[in-house]
């Protein structure tokens, strides 16, 4: 029996300060913890200035959930930042991992939290309501 591939990783994080050296260590985390647990990263996505102050517009996460949704059905995705902090400073987390939970992926932290969980109830909840419609 073959085994699944390990997820395929994709890294996101926003900065809106011109330092560099917390962005890297960040980084370096996210990179550590996919190594500690075998996971295979794809691409960091990084939203810098502006756009990371924003809870409306951030392109390299809506690009980040079109590369996650990309693998839908081939390959486990998971979107690894650093902390929650890194989706969003205010109370729209629940908003950016249902954005990655749509695109078929979870969301995890290199604290070693995740709503892969969540993630798989709401998916198994929503194919078992699916099964007994009429068409």
């Amino acid at each position: 029996m073959a085994t699944a591939p390990p997820p395929l990783v994709l890294v996101y994080d926003r900065r809106a300060t011109k330092h560099h050296a917390p962005l890297g260590l960040r980084l370096d985390g996210c990179r550590n913890r996919a190594a500690l647990h075998g996971w295979e990263i794809a691409g960091i996505r990084l939203d810098l200035g502006d756009t990371a102050l924003t809870d409306g517009h951030r392109p390299q996460f809506h690009g980040l959930c079109g590369a996650m949704a990309a693998y839908e059905g081939r390959r486990e995705v998971l979107c690894l930042v650093h902390t929650w902090q890194r989706l969003t400073r205010t109370d729209a987390r629940p908003e950016y991992q249902r954005k990655v939970a749509t695109a078929r992926g979870y969301t995890a932290t290199c604290l070693g939290e995740d709503d892969r969980r969540v993630v798989a109830t709401e998916r198994s909840s929503a194919h078992a309501g699916s099964r007994g419609r009429v068409s």
